[in-house]
């Protein structure tokens, strides 16, 4: 008797314990069809950032978390079907996602850019300059990405500038149809077209135009929760701001990035 007496209050002297939430946390993953982290289980620099810090979270807040691999499309209906509590999807905020899912504070700064080979590069620099903007792209066959906010505008480009709009499913599909002379620019953000360029399948590819943060192209970058679960919300974000002021955050990004993500 006494010695349950000591257990429970050692339990009740730890309420986190007592509050131990079991979580699935979707983690995306572009250039995947499947729910793997990529290709013989090696993650991009992206899919292994957004793991690390959701095990951050996920520990600060005293939750037991199970990642799981989604495709972009894939993560905020499975956060609105109650599959999955945290998406790390590199969500950008915007009105029209805020009807299904509520977001976290800030993680980091997003924009975006095209991508194409060096050959489509020299012709189009060639017929109308190389600092070209997205919106003064014509007769150009462009590659997005359903469900992203560069498919969106892409969307609504293409019929003005006589775009035609290609779809891929994932960013490993996006680049095959640049390589394969398929289609002339890809549309993605930035950080994760300079992570392809990075590899060596991205020999031959390079930027084309400047960055883009109009139209929904750039932001703030945050994790999808469900819109019910404020209490969950609450602690997400104060873990953030933990991390951050202790310099956890930066230590997780210098770990896969050589640079700032601010």
């Amino acid at each position: 008797m006494r010695i349950s007496i000591i257990f429970l209050l050692l339990f009740l002297s730890f309420p986190h314990l007592a509050q131990a939430r079991e979580l699935q946390v979707a983690v995306g993953s572009h250039h995947e069809r499947a729910t793997q982290p990529a290709v013989g289980g090696k993650r991009s620099a992206l899919a292994a950032f957004n793991e690390d810090l959701a095990r951050e979270i996920c520990r600060r807040i005293s939750a037991r978390c199970t990642v799981v691999f989604m495709t972009f499309g894939e993560i905020l209906p499975g956060i609105e079907a109650n599959k999955v509590a945290l998406g790390f999807g590199n969500f950008l905020r915007t009105p029209a996602r805020e009807k299904g899912v509520a977001f976290s504070d800030s993680i980091w700064r997003s924009s975006s850019r095209l991508v194409t080979t060096r050959a489509v590069a020299q012709r189009f620099a060639t017929e109308k300059g190389s600092e070209t903007r997205l919106d003064s792209l014509r007769q150009a066959r462009v590659v997005g990405v359903p469900e992203t906010q560069q498919y969106a505008y892409l969307q609504r480009l293409s019929s003005a500038n006589g775009l035609t709009l290609i779809n891929a499913k994932t960013y490993r599909d996006a680049f095959s149809l640049l390589r394969e002379g398929q289609a002339d620019f890809f549309l993605l953000p930035t950080l994760s077209g300079y992570l392809q360029l990075a590899q060596a399948e991205g020999a031959g590819l390079e930027f084309f135009g400047p960055p883009e943060v109009a139209h929904g192209l750039g932001g703030t970058v945050h994790i999808a929760l469900p819109k019910t679960d404020e209490a969950l919300r609450d602690a997400v974000n104060q873990a953030i701001a933990e991390a951050r002021a202790d310099g956890t955050y930066h230590r997780i990004v210098r770990r896969h990035f050589p640079f700032s993500l601010e």
